[in-house]
């Protein structure tokens, strides 16, 4: 669930004009190096954001989960994951509050959406020449 009555099905797993400007940012001649390096940071960087998190609620700590959020949110904005993004811009402001509740769901979602995020990147490595 993100925020209110919007479910995360309901949001874009990737927003392709921010992809595609992520692409034309590369110098000429390094795009696809440049591209495939950020996209394996994020593939990388993810799993270790959602670990964190995932330990944190065990822990019942509310404010590292927020704080992983964070990072997590705008490591997924940088590529584009919009629905990673916006699960964990939910989970930050449920961290934030202080409250575990639907802490677990809101972190099984982001799992998801990053799995199906991860598929929809790795279908879109190529660069326009």
């Amino acid at each position: 669930m993100i925020g209110g009555d919007i479910s995360a099905d309901q949001v874009p797993l990737i927003d392709h004009e921010k992809l595609d400007a992520v692409k034309e940012l590369a110098e000429p001649g390094d795009a696809d190096g440049f591209f495939r390096d950020l996209v394996e940071l994020f593939f990388s960087r993810v799993p270790i954001l959602i670990g964190e998190m995932v330990d944190a609620n065990a822990k019942g700590d509310p404010v590292a989960v927020s704080k992983s959020a964070h990072t997590l949110k705008g490591t997924a904005g940088n590529l584009g994951a919009i629905r990673v993004m916006k699960l964990a811009e939910s989970l930050e402001t449920l961290g934030r509050s202080g409250s575990l509740d639907t802490m677990s769901q809101l972190l099984s979602e982001i799992e998801s959406a990053f799995v199906l995020s991860k598929a929809e990147l790795e279908n879109n490595m190529t660069i326009p020449m």
